[in-house]
Order: structure tokens, then sequence, then C-alpha cells
């Protein structure tokens, strides 16, 4: 059983998953580079543990990007057991909560035994340090036009003002001196909406790197507010969670974990202008303001593990086979909460988990694909979703030909296409404001009506084109959704199309129905464009120069073949500037 990040890199090196790297590998664009690479490998790559890095604080990357490593992080022997360990989770809730007899602390729950419990002191606090100094923390630069240092996808723990509960969510953190953080948080996060409601003016906050590998996906999986979020976590490994008082602060972390950095955040305080950096979405972020984190303390095991996510290049998901238990978790809590009519539920993993989602609805009365989409777009679990797919309960909705296939036979544009606006990622560069933007729904469920120039041919409904070719539907009649890209796009590359398509389209702005036919423009913008309020980012990849000290010393790391970067597929698609698209 796994209850630290030791025994986890432990089983990795057993089932050969595990490449430590005892050469000196720089923060500064290589270990992002060198990790891109064993990410695009077939299956995902392994784990790579950079040993090296500058710091006292050992590096691990890739640790949960493919099948083999997800389910050996849960303990279990494939994808398939995972999603059915979730599932039984969340199918106990509900029955908890239906029947009225489930309380965070009830003796009699047989969830009970699985609750967090708390200790005097834990193993993340062998060593303290006061005053606390970030620059010992290895703290990455992960893209050329990056303008800071900074981490992602890391959890971290605030109390509810209220009640006497908390949330685990996940956070980009930036650093900003050696005793503050920038923290992003989502406008409609529990987190943010705690800071907001807050009567005091200082809100304690601790954030824990390491410990359980569940941990990082706890902060990732949108939570309730009325379940206790280290409840999954010890239903899964079967033991409760032990947790450890803060040094500094009010509140309790996983007493297990490798790096504790406590501290606060001051409501009342002026927020500070965000540095632009590469994100998951595979461009970077532009504008906005964060709020700091003042540290109080930072607290780590005697030989700390650090487990990273780097963000993702375009074509290369760093969480590709996290999407679908993130699918399983949702579909659950959409059926159980929002609404009762979802069957399967997909979020494809060329998007950002959210923004894009394939749903199999049960049908049976008029207005129900609209009434589905807005209890979707209105819940804090999945309102950052922009487009939405809906199919028949029969279809297999992880599978693109099935789907395809119902987007031929029973989507007509004209009728089935409807929008909506609400909120969106901070994340979603298209959007006309930061954070709202437009929504779309797309029925592609039977109607027991034919649509017109339906073909059987097997075509794929959905064509890209170039915008400098003069009518796209020659020779392709049967197209129901166009969608124009740039000239540096490789049309035969799907997942790029598909990318490009979903990150630079706003449903409102960018997309309008002539002819039975939805057009999407999904070329770049620029400011002073019909809509276009912000300026546009670039694309992520690693620089030239990173790439080609990264092949001088490949061989010296010993972990196998040289593998081609796949930033040198990304590379054409960038525009002159830096972050920010200066043409």
């Amino acid at each position: 059983m796994i209850h630290n990040l030791g025994e986890y890199l432990k089983i990795l090196r057993q089932n050969e998953e595990l490449i430590t790297i005892n050469r000196f590998v720089d923060p500064n664009q290589e270990i992002a580079e060198i990790t891109d690479r064993q990410a695009s490998l077939p299956h995902g790559g392994k784990a790579l543990l950079f040993e090296n890095n500058g710091t006292s604080f050992p590096v691990i990357t890739n640790f949960l990007n493919s099948k083999k490593k997800f389910a050996l992080a849960f303990g279990l022997d494939n994808m398939e057991d995972v999603e059915t360990r979730i599932s039984a989770f969340y199918e106990a809730i509900s029955q908890y909560h239906t029947a009225g007899k489930f309380l965070k602390k009830s003796p009699v729950s047989e969830l009970a035994q699985y609750m967090p419990r708390t200790t005097h002191a834990g193993s993340c606090q062998e060593i303290a340090l006061f005053p606390p100094d970030l620059n010992r923390i290895p703290f990455l630069r992960n893209r050329p036009f990056d303008e800071a240092h900074s981490l992602y996808d890391v959890p971290f723990i605030m109390k509810n003002p209220y009640l006497n509960s908390y949330i685990i969510e996940s956070a980009r953190i930036q650093w900003h001196s050696k005793t503050t953080i920038q923290i992003r948080l989502e406008p409609c996060s529990h987190a943010a909406g705690f800071i907001n409601d807050s009567p005091k003016s200082r809100i304690p906050l601790a954030l824990f790197l390491g410990g359980d590998p569940l941990y990082t996906l706890t902060g990732i999986l949108p939570q309730s507010a009325d379940i206790d979020p280290l409840l999954l976590t010890g239903y899964l490994r079967k033991k409760a969670i032990i947790k450890a008082p803060c040094i500094s602060q009010p509140l309790e972390v996983p007493e297990e974990s490798d790096l504790v950095i406590e501290g606060y955040i001051d409501k009342n305080a002026q927020t500070v202008p965000a540095a632009s950096c590469g994100e998951h979405t595979g461009f970077y972020s532009i504008g906005g303001k964060e709020p700091l984190m003042h540290v109080t303390c930072i607290t780590h095991r005697k030989k700390p593990l650090l487990p990273l996510s780097i963000p993702s290049l375009g074509l290369n998901r760093s969480m590709v086979f996290f999407s679908k238990a993130l699918s399983v978790f949702m579909e659950i809590k959409i059926e159980q909460s929002l609404a009762t009519e979802v069957r399967k539920l997909c979020l494809p993993y060329f998007s950002s988990p959210g923004s894009v989602a394939i749903i199999a609805v049960k049908k049976f009365y008029p207005g129900q694909i609209h009434k589905v989409a807005h209890a979707i777009w209105g819940s804090n679990l999945t309102a950052f979703n922009k487009l939405l797919i809906v199919v028949d309960e029969h279809v297999n909705v992880f599978d693109p030909d099935q789907v395809n296939d119902c987007l031929r036979k029973h989507y007509n544009p004209s009728r089935d296409t409807f929008f909506s606006r609400g909120p969106l990622s901070i994340t979603d560069h298209a959007s006309p404001q930061r954070g709202f933007g437009g929504k779309m729904c797309i029925d592609a469920t039977d109607k027991c009506v034919p649509v017109p120039h339906t073909s059987d041919r097997g075509d794929n409904p959905c064509l890209f084109y170039h915008k400098s070719e003069a009518d796209p539907l020659i020779g392709h009649p049967q197209a129901r959704i166009l969608i124009a890209v740039d000239e540096e796009i490789n049309l035969k590359n799907l997942s790029m199309c598909y990318w490009i398509a979903i990150n630079q389209a706003d449903p409102i702005r960018d997309v309008r129905i002539e002819n039975g036919v939805l057009y999407v423009d999904a070329c770049i913008k620029k400011m002073g464009d019909r809509g276009v309020t912000r300026p546009w980012p670039n694309v992520c990849c690693s620089s030239t120069e990173t790439i080609r000290n990264v092949d001088s010393y490949w061989e010296r790391l010993k972990i196998g073949d040289p593998v081609r970067s796949p930033s040198l597929v990304i590379q054409p698609l960038l525009r002159p500037g830096n972050a920010q698209i200066t043409e």
C-alpha cells in the first residue's frame, strides 16, 4: 500500500517505470524539455527523477502520464479498476446523502473509518525553516518567454471561514520574493469564495507537495464543499489520512507530505500584476492580477521529494490519462446532483480539463438538451465548459468515430446549435474578457427527423481549412462544421487542429451559421479586430538553444535512445514577439 512518494517511487522502479537522472539538469527550461520528450513517447513514457537540480529537493516529473503509472499510483492493476473505485466511492456518498444518514463524523457510517485523523506532529516537519526562504525551493522556468519561475498544480488547503471544514484545491504559484508567492485562483473556485466571504483580512493557507501521489489529484478534482477532501484518498487507500497541525498557521496538512509552505493571504492588500508564463493550454498567460501569499514557515522531510507538473505543449498533454479518470468522477457528480439523465461523459485530452465535454444523455422530452446544458454551465463543477456536444445514451463518447457519426446523421447547425455566455477559465485567452466569454452546445442526438445532405461514406463532419481557401465546401458537401485555421497549421494533424480550434475561438464572437453550415474562425486575432479586447499570446515550446543543449548531453544522461523534441512541431507556429504576439 502506498502512503508516501518514496513508496510510490519504489513501485515505479520495480515496474521499470522510473528513470533516475544523476547529472545536473538546469531548472531553467531543461527539466521541462527532457520531460516533454519523455512524455511524447508512446504510452506516455516513464517518470523522471532529477536528483541534481541545484537545490536539496529532488524533482519528479511525468509521474502520472501513462495508464500503467496512473493505475500504480492508485495501487491497482489497470485504469478500469481505478474508474470502478472512484465510482464506488461517490455512489456510497450518494447513498448516504439520499438516505440522510451521512455525517462527516458519524460513527455509524462505514466511511467514518476513513475520515482524516490528527496527530501532534508529522514527518513533514522534520526540518523547519525560520525565517522562511523560498530561494531554497526549485521553482522552474519552463518556457523561453516565461517572465517568472513557477510551480503548477500545487495542492493547497484552506479553511471555510464559517464552518469547521476545509477545502483542497490546486493552483499555479509564482516566485515573488524569498518570503512571498503569487498565487492564482480561479474566480469561481471555493478558495476564491472563502477569501471573499471571510470576515477576517488574513486568510491562512498551506501549500503541500509530495506525500501520497493521490494528493496531486485531490487538488485537481473538483470537490463538493460538504465532503472532506481527504476522505476519497483514505477510502482508496483503505486507511484514514493522518494530519499534522501547521507550526505557524491554524491549519492541518497531511503529515507525510514532503514539503509544506505555510502562510496567509491579506484580502485587503493590493493584488500584483501576474507575470506571463506557459500554461496547460499550450499558450502563454497574459495580463491579470493575483494576490500575494505571505510565507510564515517552510517545513519538509529530511529527504524530501517534490512531484512537479510541467505545463503541457499543445500536442503533448502532460496528464492525458488523467482525463478519463476525471471524466468518470465528473460523470457521477453530474448524474447525481446536476442532471440525472446524463449517462456518460468524456473530457477530450486536447483541451484543458472541462473546456470541452461530450456527454451521452437519456432524452425523452422537448427542451431536455437545453436544460442539461444550462445545468452544466451553471454548476461550479463544470462552469468552465465552453463547448458541449450531446449524443444519445447508447453512444460511446470516448469513440471519435461514433461521435462523428452522430454529428453526420443527426446534427443540423441551424436547428441544433445554441449559445450562451458565462464564466470561463482565466487561462482561456480567446474569451473577449478575462474569465468571461461564450459557450456553445451542439445537439447531436437523434430527433427522428432526417438531416439534409447526409453521407454514409464515414466522412468527418468537421472540416479544417486554411483561411486563404476560396471555397472549402468544394469536394466536401457533407461537412457540418468548417473551421478556419492559420496557414502554418498542418491540416493532416487533427490533434493539432482540434487543439488550435478550442483555444483560438470564442463561441459568440468567432462562430456563425450560414446555409446550414457552422463556420468557426480559429485563426490568430489581434487588438482592434472585431470583439478582440486583449493581446494575443504565443504558443509554448522550448527554444532552439535549449533543444540543442539537451541534444548535446542526452547520451550522458543514460536514459535511452535520443528522442526528438516535440517542440520542433510547435515552433513553426511561433509568431513575432515574446509571450505576447506583436504583429
